[in-house]
């Protein structure tokens, strides 16, 4: 059985701590901005998803259905996932990958394959080409959806891309971010900066 119901480079890992999220608690859900789905029409099929702030690219279309169980017959309930009954969107494939519009320190979202069962996931956040972080989760497809979310403040550098693998079909939900602060890339830029000049002054002397 499975979930879907009447519905047809180079890598450069960043040496730094970043904090992995496993459940959509209080302080995550305060910390960040929700995309609303659920004016998406059923069935209807998109290339990406926005809230004027920021657009989330797929590399595969993805297909908007729910609220739960209207075309995804189940999800988990709270504490694993924010409610029983999201609206979703559905990936035909076992990869996706995700580009955002401006870099975040914290992204997430809610998981379930669409065959019934374990399926293992693996999601990467990414800064261009240097891999932040990864987790992998064991998501069960009857009403077992899991959160994926990090976190990567500074000193840590944003997340700005997202790729999602594993070994069956699945639904996203719950697409959760926090933007980075401009200031602070801005700050530590003039850091760097000083700190050369401060060095190419001692080398003078």
């Amino acid at each position: 059985m499975n979930n879907l119901t009447n519905m047809p480079l180079r890598q450069d890992v960043q040496p730094a701590a970043v904090s992995p999220i496993s459940s959509p608690d209080q302080a995550y859900l305060d910390a960040t901005t929700k995309i609303d789905i659920s004016q998406l029409e059923f069935n209807s099929e998109h290339n990406f998803i926005t809230d004027g702030i920021l657009t989330v690219t797929f590399s595969n279309p993805v297909i908007k259905s729910g609220p739960v169980p209207d075309g995804w017959a189940t999800w988990s309930s709270p504490p694993e996932s924010e409610s029983a009954n999201p609206d979703v969107l559905i990936t035909n494939d076992t990869t996706q990958t995700m580009v955002l519009s401006a870099p975040v320190t914290i992204f997430g979202f809610e998981l379930e394959p669409s065959f019934f069962g374990v399926h293992p996931f693996t999601v990467n956040f990414y800064n261009g080409n240097t891999l932040l972080g990864s987790i992998t989760r064991d998501v069960e497809g009857s009403f077992g959806a899991r959160l994926f979310a990090l976190s990567s403040t500074p000193p840590d550098l944003p997340i700005d891309r997202v790729i999602i693998n594993g070994d069956d079909e699945f639904a996203i939900a719950q697409v959760r971010y926090q933007l980075a602060d401009p200031g602070i890339n801005q700050t530590l830029l003039l850091f760097a900066l000083l700190l050369l000049i401060l060095l190419l002054l001692l080398l003078l002397l």
